[in-house]
């Protein structure tokens, strides 16, 4: 049985219960900000200061839960949400996070609680799905899916629902239904890899490899490094008698399920074990070198919460941004580390590499002369001398 991933989400409710301190209001507001733009030190700071105001702040407590749900420290958020319980049972949105901790912990019994208490105080599309999330987890097939189109009946275009019933009609053979809902979840969400990838197994299930290739092939070209599109591609070719590409593609996909299998194994440390700096750089790290750069990004910054002034973490985050194009970001995460180590001469090199990509052509040459007089003997400084016609000028 396939596993249900980005089924549970968290609510992002503004904001509701009126607050004694009128500070409260604003720096909730700041912490709200700081946790769009993934500062969760700076988030969390902002949510006990609401706190030190009033302790009494369902907003802030809830908050709080918001912060530490996504540093997936599941029993801080737990305790946050069952604070805000305490203060008003109704508050938005709180017994559907509450499941999301539980069905995290794989506390499902305990998770479906909370969403049909969910469903039963507002009858959402999200909380509908995640209730035939939980309904599967505990083997009740019918239960889950009859939640799912419950779901798409609230919500035509809420597209996890059509991935959930698209995933659970394949389980039962159920291909070509399958099918259509895959294509309605990707004409609302295009670029979902997973009902990119569940199309093309769709076809190839449905003996249609002619169809099935071309995309997969765009697949493979956008993901090279993701296992599951080659195997499928491989498939499709054998079955269209390509046999010399379908053995080149699926060895290399077999190859690819080793590292996917290495990485999976530093996530599930890092899951078990949130508090862990080095569990989540390492988990970080392998996400980045398989190519995998925004999700490696997530984890790096979900590492800074717990060491925000560490200096390599700074240069991994700066390293992840700029691969993903956001060099404003990335330059401002370079400067900050410079400031703290102004010796840190892998910094200095890819500042340079952003003042050339951005044509500051000046300020390049000034920064990769100081990555070579700060470590001449480093092997990336070496290289740089290397491509440098006049690196001495």
């Amino acid at each position: 049985m396939r596993i249900h991933v980005l089924i549970i989400l968290l609510v992002l409710s503004a904001c509701s219960s009126p607050d004694s301190h009128p500070d409260v209001a604003r720096l909730i507001q700041g912490s709200q900000e700081a946790l769009r733009g993934r500062d969760y030190h700076e988030a969390l700071s902002l949510a006990d200061s609401a706190l030190t105001l009033d302790d009494q702040s369902a907003d802030a407590h809830f908050m709080r839960g918001r912060i530490y749900f996504e540093l997936q420290q599941w029993d801080n958020a737990e305790t946050a949400y069952l604070t805000v319980v305490s203060i008003d049972r109704n508050y938005p949105g709180v017994h559907h996070n509450l499941g999301n901790i539980y069905y995290g912990k794989r506390q499902n019994r305990q998770a479906l609680d909370q969403f049909i208490q969910a469903v039963d105080d507002s009858a959402a599309a999200m909380s509908w799905h995640a209730l035939g999330a939980v309904y599967d987890v505990l083997s009740k097939p019918d239960s889950a899916v009859a939640a799912f189109r419950e779901a798409i009946v609230l919500d035509s275009l809420y597209a996890p629902a059509h991935t959930s019933l698209a995933d659970w009609l394949e389980q039962q053979g159920n291909y070509s239904e399958s099918l259509m809902h895959t294509k309605i979840a990707l004409g609302i969400r295009p670029n979902h890899l997973a009902d990119q990838v569940r199309q093309g197994r769709l076809l190839l299930r449905l003996g249609r490899s002619e169809e099935a290739v071309p995309l997969l092939q765009d697949i493979v070209v956008r993901y090279p490094r993701n296992a599951e599109p080659q195997y499928i591609l491989g498939q499709a070719l054998q079955q269209l008698g390509r046999s010399d590409q379908s053995s080149r593609i699926l060895a290399k996909a077999d190859s690819l399920r080793i590292i996917e299998q290495a990485t999976g194994q530093l996530a599930n440390t890092a899951n078990r074990q949130p508090a862990n700096f080095q569990a989540q750089v390492d988990y970080a790290t392998a996400l980045r070198r398989s190519g995998r750069t925004e999700e490696a990004l997530e984890v790096y910054l979900i590492a800074r919460a717990l060491r925000p002034n560490n200096i390599d973490l700074k240069f991994h985050i700066a390293t992840a941004q700029m691969a993903l194009g956001s060099l404003e970001e990335a330059e401002q995460e370079l400067l900050d580390l410079l400031v703290a180590d102004s010796s840190y001469a892998l910094a200095w090199m890819s500042l340079g590499g952003i003042y050339a990509r951005t044509n500051r052509t000046t300020l390049a040459r000034e920064a990769w002369q100081k990555a070579i007089l700060t470590d001449p003997d480093h092997p990336a400084v070496q290289r740089l001398i290397r491509q440098l016609p006049t690196p001495q000028q």
